[in-house]
């Protein structure tokens, strides 16, 4: 028989294994247009989207179905244990779209933008799980209800967000990543990830740390990779 003490370390590290996931190999990246002058403008020239391939298997190992229409699959219940779809009409973009259009211009203020447009995305969510409003961080009797997330759900849900953003347009200065993770067992953890056009540099949005609808943390994935289980921005 395990001594207590190991018992209860073993238990903590099963129970928090669940927000962590295999990252496929990193490699630098480039960036993805040569000129900067379009900045001046305040917009880039528009390319066709496509999902990237990790992007497409991440959603395939969940179960969930892409985000490219304006039913978009919301994670909650722990490692996507229930899929809500969330419509997304004329209305709710419309809110999107004044949120783009204050804080559009400059890959640094659409990083901002995203951070608003994360809390619209959990606000509309919320009322429509069937449980009260998440709260920060995964704590295992969390676990399997409706409305909790842990940090796989909430990768997802923003990566979500991220994909709809660019295929609608308003996503112009960042090309939407597969979720990156780091650590294993009490330390793991998992976000969403954003290449910036201009400087091929990869930025996070993450709001595992943030109760529903609250500001998100957002800074560069090599700052993130340095973190451990902390919380940067409160």
């Amino acid at each position: 028989m395990l001594p207590a003490r190991m018992s209860l370390m073993l238990v903590l590290a099963l129970g928090l294994a669940g927000c962590n996931t295999a990252t496929e190999g990193r490699s630098e990246k480039l960036a993805l247009i040569d000129e900067t002058d379009a900045l001046t403008t305040g917009s880039l020239p528009r390319t066709a989207f496509e999902l990237e391939p990790g992007v497409v298997r991440w959603y395939a190992e969940r179960g969930a179905a892409l985000p490219l229409h304006d039913r978009l699959p919301y994670c909650h219940g722990y490692g996507c244990e229930f899929k809500t779809p969330i419509a997304v009409g004329p209305d709710e973009e419309a809110q999107v779209a004044a949120i783009f259009a204050k804080n559009g211009g400059s890959p640094e203020a659409e990083r901002h933008a995203v951070d608003l447009a994360d809390q619209w995305w959990e606000k509309l969510a919320a009322p429509q799980l069937g449980g009260p409003p998440d709260v920060r961080g995964s704590d295992m009797a969390h676990a399997h209800q409706l409305g909790q997330t842990d940090c796989l759900d909430e990768a997802t849900n923003t990566t979500t967000l991220l994909a709809w953003l660019e295929h609608k347009g308003y996503l112009k200065y960042h090309h939407v990543q597969r979720p990156e993770s780091r650590g294993m067992f009490l330390y793991a953890h998992a976000t969403a990830v954003m290449t910036d056009k201009i400087t091929g540099i990869d930025w996070i949005a993450d709001s595992w740390m943030r109760d529903s609808g609250d500001p998100i943390d957002v800074m560069p994935l090599e700052t993130w990779f340095s973190l451990a289980y902390v919380d940067p921005v409160s």
